[in-house]
């Protein structure tokens, strides 16, 4: 995982600067033999610079060259902590790519930007989980290190633009250029796993950036984010390339996926997911979904000789600690446990929505805690396996008790699937990288996507004969291999897992900071999405410190919560969240107090 900034700049417009660089400024720039010190919010920042100069560039040239490279190694800094590893540029006159890496494969010899054959370029944010694999099917040329990001280059130099993304088997977003500085493509995962966002300015100018932060003041007329399983090149504009039989209108279920399809095609993404140089681990909540990839990992990790490091968030004696140590007991894992209290999470909010990017209230709840699990985990280890997708897929979500038929559930899975790119996958990326950890989605690979998006919508319903269960088929498959106290437990989303009362505890400490006639004020100075309670203005507020104007990028459910936008109706939760959450502890036994 890393990050990525691109600019392209066919006409020779120049990158705008606002004013002469002050004495300050100026002395904050350091340029030696190969590298160029950038001084950033926590330290100086050594970027390597990938190529020279070439010979026959022109004074001008070489001004504008020197300046955007300048620049751009200033931008990608803010984007540190995506990538601790190194920093890296490439460039010319009038394009450059700067990377900020976490280096998981090949730590010694992956750094970006990658410039290969015929001077093709390339910054690439992700993991390619399939890369030997291609290499060998098309018998492509070998690559000069073992990054898995090498595959891109040689897959684009042999296929060109529309041969690249249908072949690849992973999480990412990458741009790729020309010797001359063109823009050549760039592309985001099938689902939006990692992020990418895409400027435009002073006619012909494009700019593309894993987090708004890079991108923000840069003067943009237009910033988008980049539509997840899409690809883009100037000629072609934006082309879908994911796009699947289960996801059309008139789709039919005529045959079920067998649960030992599903079985086969998780382990195999969990197997897969495991490629890395460096130490792992998973993020352990003690919900299903976390125990099926728990159950499923650990015979691997037996197999390659390691221990299995899991790692949980929450109150002293809250459904996930309570859940999560039962689970680590069963399988014998290394567990961590960061013991979460509300205080620290109000007072880390400023941090957590400048990372997340976001103030939408449903999100911020949750990223909170997993701010403070990814902190824990990346103490440790530098890459995780998560079991976030799989709520989307097998109907996890407790409003789903109230849906009334089959083929309305199939339609919810859909849309909610849809907006994994800036909700779910939102968090687990940004709240991952805000600590330099990677954060692997095994619930979303291609092939299990297909395989639980193709059963049958009746076997998904939640019924008396499915034990009124949440995600009955998946819990199916694993009876018999999980204690029964976590495989019938109640779905809980992080932020009510970790605390019961954490979020009435947090909405609390929101009013308190913001008076009556303060709120009645503040909610009128907003168009978009005005504010409906001093929660959301708070975070509101948190927000425009850094991005204001940026309101579009921002999703906020319709109705205030992801139940609301639902063909149903449902009381399950509502604009402030779980009306029920005491049902969270059934099962857990006494230890299940908060």
């Amino acid at each position: 995982m890393c990050g990525i900034l691109a600019f392209f700049d066919p006409d020779g417009h120049g990158i705008l600067v606002s004013a002469e660089p002050s004495a300050e400024k100026r002395r904050a720039v350091m340029t030696e033999s190969g590298y160029v010190s950038i001084a950033g919010p926590n330290g100086r920042y050594k970027v390597q610079v990938m190529g020279g100069v070439a010979p026959s560039m022109t004074p001008e040239n070489r001004d504008n060259a020197e300046m955007l490279k300048l620049r751009l190694c200033e931008l990608v800094v803010r984007m540190s902590t995506r990538g601790p590893d190194g920093i890296g540029y490439h460039g010319g006159a009038r394009f450059g790519l700067a990377h900020a890496r976490l280096a998981i494969m090949d730590p010694e010899h992956g750094q970006q930007p990658l410039v290969r054959m015929r001077g093709y370029s390339c910054v690439a944010n992700g993991e390619i989980y399939n890369f030997r694999d291609l290499q060998e099917k098309h018998s492509l040329p070998p690559a000069p290190t073992n990054s898995d990001n090498e595959v891109l280059l040689q897959l684009y130099d042999k296929f060109g633009p529309d041969g690249v993304c249908q072949k690849l088997n992973g999480i990412f977003a990458f741009v790729i250029a020309s010797e001359e500085g063109n823009v050549c493509m760039a592309a985001r995962d099938h689902c939006g796993v990692k992020p990418l966002y895409m400027g435009k300015s002073r006619r012909s100018q494009t700019w593309f950036a894993s987090e708004l932060k890079a991108i923000v003041d840069q003067g943009c007329d237009e910033v988008i984010e980049f539509p997840a399983g899409h690809y883009w090149t100037p000629e072609s504009g934006f082309v879908k390339y994911y796009d699947r039989d289960w996801d059309q209108d008139d789709y039919k279920h005529e045959e079920s996926t067998k649960p030992e399809i599903v079985l086969g095609a998780l382990t195999k993404s969990i197997r897969d997911q495991c490629m890395s140089d460096v130490p792992f681990g998973m993020f352990l909540s003690g919900g299903i979904d976390s125990a099926v990839l728990l159950s499923i990992l650990k015979p691997i990790m037996d197999e390659l000789g390691l221990p299995l490091m899991t790692f949980t968030v929450g109150m002293k004696g809250s459904p996930d600690v309570v859940a999560s140590q039962l689970l680590s007991d069963t399988f014998g894992t290394v567990h961590h446990w960061h013991e979460f209290s509300g205080e620290e999470g109000f007072a880390m909010l400023p941090n957590v929505v400048y990372h997340l990017e976001t103030y939408e209230p449903e999100l911020i709840r949750s990223a909170i805690p997993n701010y403070f699990l990814a902190q824990l985990a990346a103490s440790k280890v530098k890459m995780v396996l998560t079991g976030e997708g799989a709520d989307e897929l097998f109907a996890g979500y407790l409003y789903f008790r109230d849906c009334p038929d089959a083929s309305s559930l199939h339609k919810e899975l859909r849309r909610i699937f849809h907006h994994l790119h800036n909700v779910n996958n939102q968090r687990s990326d940004r709240m991952s990288m805000a600590h330099g950890l990677e954060a692997r989605v095994p619930f979303l690979d291609p092939d299990v996507i297909d395989a639980v998006m193709r059963i049958r919508p009746e076997e998904k319903l939640i019924t008396p004969e499915h034990r009124n269960s949440e995600k009955y088929f998946l819990r199916k498959l694993f009876e018999g291999k999980l204690p029964e106290a976590v495989l019938w437990r109640t779905k809980a989303m992080q932020c009510e897992g970790i605390g019961m009362s954490w979020v009435h505890k947090l909405q609390a400490m929101c009013n308190s900071a913001i008076s009556d006639e303060d709120f009645e004020v503040g909610r009128g100075n907003y168009k978009i999405n005005p504010p409906q309670s001093k929660e959301e203005l708070h975070y509101r507020r948190l927000f425009d410190k850094h991005f204001s104007g940026m309101d579009k990028f921002v999703h906020v459910w319709e109705g205030g919560c992801r139940a609301a936008g639902a063909a149903w109706k449902s009381a399950a939760y509502t604009r402030n969240g779980l009306e029920n959450p005491s049902q969270l502890s059934n099962g857990l036994g006494d230890e299940c107090q908060t």
